[in-house]
């Protein structure tokens, strides 16, 4: 058997002595007073979010995996090893430990520079959540666009779904969908207007004359989002249109967004981008309906929230999955027996002993001996409804 991706990004010695001190569980405040750098004194007079220069705790789930969990600055991506360890790793975390806190099994291999592996990793659905709603839709062939490297394919692929077609406008992540997946990639740019007519063939020709069922994806989400800097009149929060005009010539039965909590709250001119879009797509024939997610909840080892929306044109209301009662991963049952780097360490591809992996039921879903459905099966579901978002 082999591992993949269990690779380390490099340190300075400026950030080497910066997390030295930092315990599990701890952040920036516990830098001592005589290390400096720019960063850390800008977060130190501007106050700062817990999570920069963070540590990750080995019994909680992690924090939101970004496309920068190779900065030490940027969040909490530092090894859960602290010097009080009997076997200290200073270092962050390695791109399939990403992988796992994501929900990727050990099977899925990315491609691409390692700027390009973080990437589309931060930028993924966890498969594990897009699983559990796809669970939740009664239909069968899919198309993902704004595809990445496919961790939302993927969870509908082990809901049974046929991803037909994955299309998106990066090669390095279109090179790991086609990889992973069983259906066709297709290199186009969604986000271009003139791709548009392009898609929608590519779509047809693959359908055969036949009806498709979803259409999933989720447009860009940096003009959403609050971590940059988003503005009301951001061009990209106008992206979702592309995906619009592609179900509106497909016209499929179901539609998903998937989106960061920003995308709630993102305006235009005004205009509540949401607010613009239920108006548009009811006008198709579409009943909308919206939820905020949390990642844990749905046995990912990663506090991540995200919004989804999901379009109707039998009209009905969506009714999203229930939580998982009383069980969260951790992060030692996503990485604890990955084996020891140092920091710009690590290998592409790693042989492992058939009894490297625990008998924990998350290693074995990660090893692929247990498979979605199974791991879900072994908890109960809360029978407390979550109450829908309000679109206005």
């Amino acid at each position: 058997m082999k591992l993949f991706n269990h690779v380390t990004s490099s340190l300075s010695d400026l950030d080497n002595s910066i997390i030295e001190d930092i315990p599990s569980g701890g952040n920036w405040k516990n830098v001592p007073e005589n290390i400096h750098s720019k960063h850390l004194d800008k977060i130190r007079k501007d106050g700062g979010r817990t999570t920069y220069y963070g540590r990750l705790h080995w019994e909680k789930p992690s924090y939101t995996i970004t496309t920068y969990f190779n900065r030490p600055g940027n969040g909490c991506n530092i090894h859960p090893d602290d010097k009080s360890s009997k076997s200290p790793q200073q270092r962050l975390i390695s791109i399939r430990e990403a992988a796992r806190l994501q929900s990727f099994q050990d099977n899925f291999r990315f491609y691409g520079s390692k700027s390009s592996m973080y990437k589309q990793i931060g930028n993924s659905v966890p498969p594990l959540l897009a699983f559990a709603i796809a669970k939740t839709i009664k239909a069968k062939t899919a198309v993902d666009l704004f595809c990445g490297s496919g961790g939302l394919s993927k969870g509908f692929e082990f809901a049974g779904f046929d991803v037909m077609l994955g299309i998106d406008n990066d090669k390095n992540a279109l090179e790991t969908w086609k990889a992973n997946h069983t259906g066709e990639s297709i290199l186009l740019d969604v986000t271009k207007g003139e791709n548009i007519k392009l898609i929608i063939e590519s779509i047809r020709k693959k359908l055969n004359r036949k009806k498709l069922d979803i259409i999933i994806g989720g447009p860009p989400c940096q003009g959403f989002s609050t971590a940059g800097w988003r503005k009301s009149n951001d061009k990209r929060n106008l992206l979702w249109k592309n995906y619009f005009e592609v179900v509106k010539e497909i016209k499929p039965k179901y539609f998903l967004i998937e989106n960061v909590p920003g995308f709630i709250t993102a305006s235009v001119n005004g205009q509540k981008v949401i607010s613009i879009m239920s108006k548009e797509f009811e006008k198709l024939g579409y009943r909308l309906s919206i939820q905020k997610l949390e990642a844990e909840k749905y046995l990912v080892p990663q506090k991540r929230r995200r919004i989804f929306v999901i379009g109707r044109l039998d009209k009905k209301e969506h009714i999203f999955p229930n939580e998982i009662e009383n069980k969260i991963f951790t992060v030692r049952d996503a990485i604890e027996n990955l084996p020891k780097l140092s920091y710009s360490d690590g290998k592409e591809e790693i042989k492992i002993k058939k009894n490297f992996y625990s008998k924990s039921l998350y290693q074995q879903y990660l090893s692929g001996k247990l498979n979605a459905m199974s791991l879900f099966s072994s908890f109960k579901t809360s029978t407390n409804q979550k109450k829908q978002l309000s679109l206005f």
